[in-house]
């Protein structure tokens, strides 16, 4: 009788705590999910083929900037399937979820660098006239918004997880961080969809139009040119080798692609994040498959085969 009672009072009193089942396995994990054995392992084995590629890429055709972009991304993204693999057969382990959060966010940002130096490379072949500002600024903006996205996600995505850890919201860490990378790509994009226009079409800006910015005006250091190679201080495009424009063309298409692909992810990812921990696309293992590892593994393996060791002298830049 007794027993009834309170178990009455307890169901009229809401200030009363409830007793709660124990969780399943499955609910327990904070991916909402067990990530499933053969994606992982096909993704393990993938980048780490692609990554061994671009490592040996580099090292082969002296493309020393590589390493420290592509290659670092790529180490980034089998650490992040690694902690995937741990989370299968440790489910309920916070440490995994939150070793690959913070890598599979991070892991992008230098594939993006590697896009940058491509893409200055190939304003200083194709022509600077066709760029609103010079190949050596590209580096500098985008490399320090690469920096300032690293500090925020590493941050942002840290912040989070534990924020998910204590079942606390946790948009207002991961909003900001990814969607800073998804504002610098689209500036990236624009200004390089506007580059290859202008040089596919043969409209290059005025002089006095790019003189306005002020910014190509400067690194005027000659850089030494590699044999056989096009003048890198050439202003026309005449003066170049047909050759070079063809080949440097296909690096540009390589940057475009991988581009586009990392585009496609950030999208996701903001979206994903937006959402929080326990939103529909971050507790539905598909999309992640589809929209994060499948579009990072298209931009390694086009990176690898529009690579300049192919197109371009082992020793024409570094």
């Amino acid at each position: 009788m007794l027993d009834t009672v309170i178990h009455l009072a307890r169901q009229v009193d809401p200030t009363q705590t409830q007793p709660q089942a124990r969780p399943t396995a499955l609910t327990e994990s904070p991916y909402g999910y067990i990530p499933a054995l053969p994606n992982v392992i096909a993704y393990l084995v993938i980048f780490s083929i692609l990554t061994g590629i671009h490592l040996g890429l580099g090292i082969k055709y002296k493309y020393y900037s590589a390493l420290v972009t592509v290659v670092i991304g790529g180490l980034l993204e089998i650490i992040g399937w690694s902690g995937r693999l741990w989370s299968n057969q440790n489910p309920l382990n916070w440490n995994p979820f939150i070793m690959q959060i913070c890598t599979l966010i991070l892991g992008p940002v230098f594939f993006s660098a590697w896009d940058y130096t491509l893409l200055g490379h190939c304003i200083k072949v194709l022509g600077r006239e066709y760029s609103l500002i010079g190949p050596n600024w590209y580096l500098i903006i985008f490399i320090i918004a690469d920096i300032i996205s690293l500090v925020l996600q590493a941050v942002g995505g840290g912040g989070a997880a534990v924020q998910a850890q204590r079942f606390e919201d946790t948009t207002s860490n991961t909003r900001i961080s990814i969607l800073f990378q998804l504002a610098t790509t689209t500036i990236f994009l624009v200004m390089a969809a506007d580059f290859m226009y202008r040089v596919a079409a043969r409209k290059p800006y005025s002089e006095a139009t790019r003189n306005k910015f002020n910014l190509n005006l400067r690194f005027r250091r000659k850089a030494p040119s590699a044999p056989q190679s096009p003048n890198p201080d050439a202003e026309k495009t005449s003066q170049v080798d047909p050759k070079w424009i063809r080949k440097s063309q296909y690096l540009l298409l390589g940057v475009a692609w991988a581009s586009v692909m990392i585009y496609i992810r950030g999208i996701y990812r903001s979206i994903e994040l937006a959402q929080g921990w326990t939103g529909y696309l971050m507790t539905h293992e598909v999309y992640f498959i589809w929209l994060d590892g499948f579009m990072m593994t298209l931009c390694m393996a086009g990176l690898a085969v529009a690579h300049p060791g192919f197109l371009l002298p082992a020793s024409g830049w570094s």
